[in-house]
């Protein structure tokens, strides 16, 4: 294995004590209102040696839900719920990053405010099935 690898290295303005980067996953783990959870601050909290954690990916409004148990930024008390995560990653060393995500036509109706068809650029439905709290479900033809 390269001695690179556990090198530090600068990353814009951070300096990150070696370097991997952890990519992100969704681990569905948060609660149904969207808040952070122990179960994910301990999670990254085991992770925090890495170079960079690249967080588990993240709504951007009450729309781009497309998941289940996934963490938003979207609302006061979902941003506040991410402080102790973030405060438990950098009190042992690390760097953690939020990918944001707006899931468009990979949603479902049942993950919508009102049970509102997916927002998306087009109408075209997606071939598979929605992840949903209560199982897999076809994907929809969004509205035009």
């Amino acid at each position: 294995m390269s001695k690179k690898l556990f090198a530090a290295v600068q990353l814009g303005s951070l300096k990150l004590s070696n370097r991997m980067v952890m990519a992100p996953m969704t681990r569905n783990r948060a609660s149904q209102q969207g808040l952070v959870s122990n179960m994910m601050i301990e999670h990254y909290q085991q992770r925090a040696t890495a170079g960079l954690i690249i967080a588990e990916s993240s709504p951007v409004s009450a729309q781009a839900v497309g998941y289940p148990n996934t963490p938003g930024m979207f609302n006061t008390e979902q941003a506040a719920s991410w402080a102790p995560l973030i405060e438990s990653v950098h009190a042992k060393g690390g760097h953690i990053f939020a990918q944001l995500q707006h899931c468009g036509r990979i949603s479902h109706s049942s993950m919508q405010l009102d049970n509102a068809l997916p927002v998306a650029p087009s109408a075209i439905k997606a071939d598979g099935q929605a992840v949903t709290y209560t199982g897999m479900l076809d994907y929809q033809t969004l509205a035009p």
